[in-house]
C-alpha cells in the first residue's frame, strides 16, 4: 500500500504505541488521585506537556491538552467570542471546525461574523481581513497552513496588523497542518491562542492541545473536576497525551523539509507528464507536506477510487468535508467548478519514499487518461 493522505491522518509511530501501551498496562491510575502510584502518572503528563510546549515556544502552564483540534478550535471561537459584545472575523480558508463553529454563533446566537476573502494562491487576503476589523472586534481566527492546499499564512505579519488596528483582539490560529512542519513559536507568531492535533504527527487520534497566552482571558470550555488548570475538566487521556509527547519527538527526528520538497517536486514532474494537471494554491510558502492538484476532465472521487483499487491512497481535500459536494475553500480561491471537480490532495510524511511517489504519480496519470478516454468529467 502507498499512503499519501497524511494530511487526513498519519500512521501511529511504534514508539508512541509502546508509550500508550505502558500507560494502559501499568500506569492506568487516575493522575488526580493522591496516592503514591498515581504520582508517576501525573509526571508523565507533565513530561508530555513540556515536550509539546517546547515545540510551541511557550511555558508548559500555557498549554492545555484536549480531545483534539476540533475541540481546541471550538473552545477558541466560542469562548473567545464571549469575551465581550462585538464581532468575530475569520478567513475564508478556515477548516470546517472553525467555519462551522463561527456560523453556529451567527445563526443561533446572533453574533456578527465576518469572513474575509482568500487569494488565488490559497492565502488570506490580508487587506480584506484587516478591513473587517474595527473597535468592536473581539476575536480573529486565521489558519496557519491550509488543510486544503498547504498554503501558509504569514501569521506574524497578520498579528502585527491586527493588534495595531485593535490591541484588544484575541488572535487565534489553527496550527494543525503547520505543527512541526514550519515554525510554530507562538511568541514569534504573536498569537493569543494556537491549536494543534496529535494524529497529524503520528500520535493516536483523540488528543490535541491548545496554547492559551497567560495574558488572554478565556473561559473554560469543559467544567468539572478542575483538570488542566481548571480550563478543561475531565480525567485526562493519559495514554494519548503521553503518546502525543513521544510522537512529537519522533516526528521531529525524522522530518526533513528538503527531502519532502524534493519528493513533492518529483511527484509534480511525474504526474505532469499527462496533460491538464494544475497545482493549486502554489504560494510563495507551503508546509511542503500538502500538495493540491486539479486534473482536467476527471472527477476526484472517481480518481481516488480507481487509485485505491491499485493500493494507492490519496485525498480529495479535507477528509472532514469530503462527504459534502463542492469545496468551500477552493471556491473562495476563485476556482471554476470543473477544476474543483478534478481536485485531489496528496500529502507526504517522513516515511514517504521516492519510489512510492513515482509509482503513485504514474497510477494517477494512467487513471486520469483512462477517465478522459471514457469521457468522464
Amino acid at each position: 500500500m502507498i499512503y499519501l493522505d497524511n494530511a487526513s491522518t498519519t500512521p501511529v509511530w511504534e514508539s508512541a504505541i509502546k508509550a500508550a501501551e505502558e500507560v494502559y498496562r501499568t500506569s492506568f491510575f487516575n493522575p488526580s488521585s493522591t496516592y503514591r502510584d498515581a504520582i508517576p502518572v501525573k509526571m508523565m503528563i507533565r513530561t508530555a506537556r513540556t515536550i509539546v510546549a517546547k515545540r510551541l515556544g511557550c511555558p508548559p502552564e500555557e498549554l492545555y491538552f484536549t480531545s483534539g483540534a476540533t475541540e481546541c478550535n471550538n473552545w477558541a471561537i466560542t469562548c473567545g467570542a464571549k469575551n465581550g459584545k462585538g464581532n468575530i472575523v475569520i478567513s475564508g480558508g478556515e477548516h470546517a471546525c472553525v467555519y462551522e463553529c463561527a456560523k453556529n454563533l451567527k445563526t443561533n446566537k446572533g453574533y456578527d461574523v465576518r469572513i474575509s476573502g482568500i487569494l488565488p494562491d490559497g492565502t488570506v487576503d490580508a487587506d480584506d481581513l484587516i478591513g473587517l476589523i474595527d473597535e468592536n472586534t473581539r476575536l480573529v481566527s486565521v489558519i496557519h497552513a491550509s488543510n486544503e492546499t498547504g498554503a501558509v499564512n504569514d501569521i506574524a505579519a497578520l498579528s502585527k496588523r491586527i493588534k495595531a488596528k485593535n490591541p484588544n483582539v484575541i488572535f487565534h490560529s489553527d496550527g494543525v497542518q503547520a505543527y512541526l512542519k514550519i515554525s510554530n513559536d507562538v511568541r514569534e507568531l504573536g498569537v493569543d491562542l494556537y491549536s494543534v492535533s496529535g494524529h497529524k504527527v503520528g500520535a493516536p487520534k483523540g488528543v490535541g492541545a491548545m496554547y492559551v497566552s497567560s495574558k488572554t482571558r478565556l473561559q473554560p470550555f469543559v467544567f468539572g473536576g478542575g483538570q488542566e488548570y481548571g480550563m478543561r475538566s475531565g480525567t485526562e487521556n493519559v495514554a494519548g497525551i503521553v503518546a502525543f509527547g513521544v510522537a512529537t519527538e519522533e516526528y521531529l527526528s525524522r522530518f526533513d523539509r528538503d527531502k519532502i520538497l524534493s519528493l513533492r517536486k518529483r511527484f509534480i514532474d511525474e504526474v505532469s507528464k499527462t496533460d491538464g494537471v494544475t497545482v493549486l494554491g502554489n504560494g510563495a510558502e507551503t508546509n511542503a507536506t500538502i500538495l493540491a492538484l486539479s486534473i482536467a476532465g476527471t472527477r476526484a472521487e472517481i480518481i481516488q477510487s480507481m487509485c485505491s483499487d491499485e493500493n494507492v491512497l490519496i485525498g480529495r481535500g479535507s477528509a472532514c468535508a469530503s462527504r459534502h459536494s463542492g469545496n468551500r475553500v477552493l471556491e473562495a480561491m476563485g476556482l471554476k467548478k470543473k477544476d474543483i471537480d478534478g481536485a485531489i490532495r496528496i500529502s507526504f510524511s517522513p516515511l514517504t519514499t521516492e519510489e512510492e511517489v513515482v509509482t503513485a504519480a504514474k497510477v494517477i496519470a494512467r487513471n486520469s487518461i483512462k477517465l478522459r478516454g471514457n469521457n468522464v468529467g
